[in-house]
């Protein structure tokens, strides 16, 4: 599998910085990410990552804008734009980004939005909304070739428990209050239990924490309206449930990830656009959409996979999305 691999590798792709990447078993929004207190100092948010989007204790991993409630019953209720702004501004999503519109054809984005507040609501009769305001804006760099800028917000909620009075919604650590930890997903959301993408959702957003195998998929470049191909086409589906799977160690593609967070793993995707920095270890495995095609090694030394897979020796990554390499 290794020769197959490597002789498809391009000399001036950009090489990705994976030495402190860890690829966990969260599910795809980052939902079992453990507490931020347990992630090192030294590793940067983008890589290890906060919790998932959460606001008082309900998920907001993913949100509808016509107010639609999702699977843990929040929804949007409303939207407040920066002060000093008029206009009955509205949410909602440009391709893999927040926009606010109003009636008369304006649009804010980016830097705009700092000081926008989105309400939203629990269940519940007496439930009151509760307002998430977006505090920061930044452009991070995606990992793959060619892929641009990724917006990534801050978006934060007040919570009197917390000794600021405020908490991020990718629920962090108190010295990271106010990063820009959060990026979007438009017409897309994830499957927690499967491990798959739940594509074509017309008008739903997935709000995507640091470190969550969403959130890293978009930084690949994987997003559903990333320009992929260089012609403004974004990977197709099976592309995009592939690197789901590889990202999370669903091995036999039933939702069971064989990984946990803070191990680390290089890579290497079918385009050649985002290859880890080498020298590549052990090979891993090759992966398509139903999950691995083969097996040589397991990223933790005592999992015990629950499906029989094929040795790699018969295969390369002409034959699947990915391949993926355990560091020696």
């Amino acid at each position: 599998m290794t020769r197959g691999i490597r002789q498809r590798r391009r000399p001036h792709l950009r090489w990705i910085a994976l030495a402190a990447l860890f690829v966990g078993c969260d599910a795809p929004d980052g939902e079992d990410i453990e507490d931020i207190e347990a992630r090192p100092y030294h590793c940067p948010t983008w890589q290890c990552g906060f919790n998932s989007a959460e606001i008082n204790g309900r998920s907001i991993r993913e949100l509808n804008l016509d107010g639609v409630a999702n699977e843990d019953g929040v929804r949007i209720v409303g939207f407040v734009a920066p002060t000093g702004l008029l206009g009955n501004y509205r949410l909602d999503v440009d391709g893999d980004e927040l926009i606010a519109r109003n009636n008369g054809g304006s649009v804010l984005r980016g830097p705009q939005l700092i000081g926008a507040t989105i309400l939203v609501k629990k269940p519940g009769l007496l439930s009151l909304p509760l307002p998430i305001t977006i505090l920061n804006y930044q452009e991070i760099d995606g990992w793959a070739d060619g892929a641009g800028k990724v917006p990534a917000y801050a978006m934060l909620y007040l919570d009197l428990e917390s000794l600021l009075g405020v908490r991020n919604v990718c629920n962090g650590d108190l010295l990271d209050v106010l990063a820009t930890a959060a990026t979007v997903l438009g017409g897309e959301t994830y499957d927690l239990d499967a491990k798959e993408i739940r594509p074509g959702r017309d008008r739903w957003l997935t709000i995507a924490c640091a470190g969550s195998a969403a959130a890293k998929m978009r930084l690949m470049n994987y997003g559903p309206h990333g320009d992929f191909d260089g012609e403004g086409h974004p990977a197709s589906v099976a592309q995009r449930q592939a690197t789901l799977k590889m990202i999370t160690a669903d091995y036999c593609g039933d939702g069971d990830s064989y990984t946990h967070n803070h191990v680390a793993l290089q890579w290497e995707n079918s385009g050649g656009t985002v290859i880890s920095p080498g020298p590549f270890g052990v090979p891993e495995a090759i992966w398509g959409p139903a999950g691995a095609l083969c097996l040589d090694a397991t990223r933790l030394a005592d999992a015990d996979v629950a499906c029989a897979l094929p040795a790699c020796d018969g295969l390369s990554l002409d034959d699947g999305e990915w391949a993926t390499f355990v560091p020696d």
